[in-house]
C-alpha cells in the first residue's frame, strides 16, 4: 500500500484511472451526455477533494487520438464543466472562454478564493512586491465583481419592469371598472 500511496498519492489505483478516462468524450457522444455520463463520479471526485489543482475550477473535455505506434494522446476540445455553477461551457481553444463565462454568466462563486479583507492587502501592496497567485487571485476577485454587479444590475432592471406592469394594470383596471372618470367615492354613489 505505501509503494501505491508514493505512485498514486491521495487516490487508490482504481480512482486515479477513473480519473484519466472520465474527461474523454466517447465517438459519436454529444457533450450534455458525456456531462451525465461523468457527473456522479465528478461530483465524487469534488467532495471528497480528489481533483488535481489543474482540475479545481473547471473540468476540460478531451478527445482521445490513437496513434498507429500504439501511443495516444488527448487533447482537450473546446468544452468544460464550470465546477462553480455545474454547466457545461464552450471554451473554443482559449481558456480566456471560461474567464468570460465567470464574469458573465457563472452563478457561483467558487472560483473567487480570495476574501475581501485578503483583497484590500493584495490591492494595497506595490505592484512589484505581488506574486504571480496574488495578480491571478486579484484577476478572480475582479471576475467575480464584475459578475455580482452584473446581476445586480439586472435584478434592478427586472424590478423596475414589474413595477411597471403592475402600474399598468393597475390602470387598465382602473379604466375597465371606472367608466367616465369616475373615482371610488363617485361609483359606491352611483
Amino acid at each position: 500500500m505505501d509503494l501505491n500511496r508514493q505512485i498514486y498519492g491521495r487516490y487508490t489505483p482504481e480512482e486515479w484511472v477513473e480519473y484519466c478516462w472520465m474527461p474523454q468524450v466517447r465517438i459519436n457522444e454529444t457533450p450534455a451526455e458525456w456531462k451525465e455520463r461523468i457527473w456522479g463520479r465528478l461530483t465524487y471526485f469534488k467532495e471528497n477533494d480528489l481533483l488535481p489543482i489543474e482540475s479545481k475550477k473547471y473540468f476540460n473535455a478531451r478527445k482521445l487520438i490513437r496513434f498507429p505506434d500504439g501511443s495516444s494522446y488527448a487533447p482537450t476540445i473546446g468544452i468544460a464543466i464550470c465546477l462553480s455553477c455545474n454547466e457545461l461551457v464552450y471554451t473554443g481553444k482559449s481558456i480566456k472562454t471560461i474567464e468570460s463565462h465567470w464574469k458573465a454568466a457563472c452563478t457561483g462563486n467558487k472560483y473567487c478564493e480570495l476574501k475581501y479583507g485578503d483583497f484590500l492587502k493584495i490591492k494595497h501592496k506595490h505592484e512589484s512586491d505581488r506574486t504571480f497567485d496574488d495578480t491571478r487571485a486579484l484577476h478572480y476577485y475582479e471576475l467575480w465583481i464584475s459578475n455580482a454587479i452584473r446581476r445586480l444590475k439586472r435584478a434592478r432592471e427586472v424590478g423596475k419592469k414589474i413595477q411597471a406592469c403592475i402600474k399598468i394594470q393597475r390602470k387598465i383596471l382602473e379604466w375597465i371598472y371606472r367608466p367616465d372618470g369616475f373615482d371610488a367615492q363617485k361609483l359606491s354613489l352611483h
